[in-house]
């Protein structure tokens, strides 16, 4: 496999070092009300768009068996390291492919508002629907119109060291319902500072459109429900949903 550079390639340390456990702390009892409880240990769990593996590690430590699946070969390389009993492949989620054998199906951290075309994201959910089981859920997030607005992409800076990061630039097209921001990132390593820059772009989708996606992809019995009002809180609640879907 021929494996490319993503734009969050070089994020990767910075997610790992500081928002991967900071997000998944607050994130898995939600995501245990919401469908872990019907999907009792040892099951089998896809985790798309892993990231550093931090969820990956959370639900291994609990007896299940987990693949994850990221098109970042950092932000795998880093996941291998954080969970070892999971089992971590390179994959794109618009152009991977399992046999039917998972129990749920998990996409966490808004990871499918990167993905910028309706039908990147049925591509998507088709993917997931794929490889599982029939009845078998799929949870996931995703931000609404109001936390590009508010908070998302605020300016930030971090200052240590051995290590910069700052968020500059960020933008909201209401056309096209497209976010964007700059991230510029410095490292000391090996006695020497290494510069990388990085713009992450997200999408705010409808919601009659992700349900469409869904419905298309062959899911069905879908619930949605607020982030803040299931208890997690500011900034990272803010005008996101967490939805539950089943395969039909």
């Amino acid at each position: 496999m021929v494996q490319s550079v993503t734009p969050y390639d070089d994020f990767a340390w910075f997610y790992d070092r500081y928002w991967n456990e900071e997000f998944h702390s607050l994130a898995f009892p939600i995501l245990e009300r919401l469908s872990l409880a019907r999907v009792p240990a040892p099951s089998r769990i896809l985790d798309v768009c892993c990231g550093t593996g931090y969820l990956a590690g959370m639900l291994t430590s609990r007896g299940y068996h987990v693949t994850g699946i990221d098109a970042s070969p950092s932000m795998i390389r880093h996941a291998r390291e954080n969970s070892p009993d999971a089992e971590f492949r390179i994959c794109d989620a618009t152009r991977f492919h399992f046999a039917p054998h998972f129990d749920a199906a998990f996409c966490t951290f808004d990871s499918l508002n990167h993905l910028l075309t309706p039908e990147h994201l049925e591509s998507a959910f088709r993917n997931i629907a794929a490889a599982l089981k029939p009845g078998a859920p799929v949870a996931f997030d995703m931000l609404r119109e109001e936390a590009y607005q508010t908070n998302w992409g605020e300016s930030f800076a971090l200052v240590r060291d051995d290590h910069v990061l700052t968020i500059t630039g960020s933008s909201y097209d209401f056309r096209t319902r497209v976010a964007s921001l700059a991230i510029t990132m410095f490292r000391l390593v090996e006695g020497s500072w290494t510069r990388s820059d990085t713009s992450i772009r997200e999408r705010y989708y409808l919601p009659e459109e992700i349900d469409a996606a869904l419905i298309s992809a062959g899911f069905g019995e879908i619930l949605c429900h607020d982030a803040a009002a299931l208890g997690m809180g500011s900034p990272l609640g803010a005008g996101r949903t967490f939805f539950v879907a089943t395969r039909s």
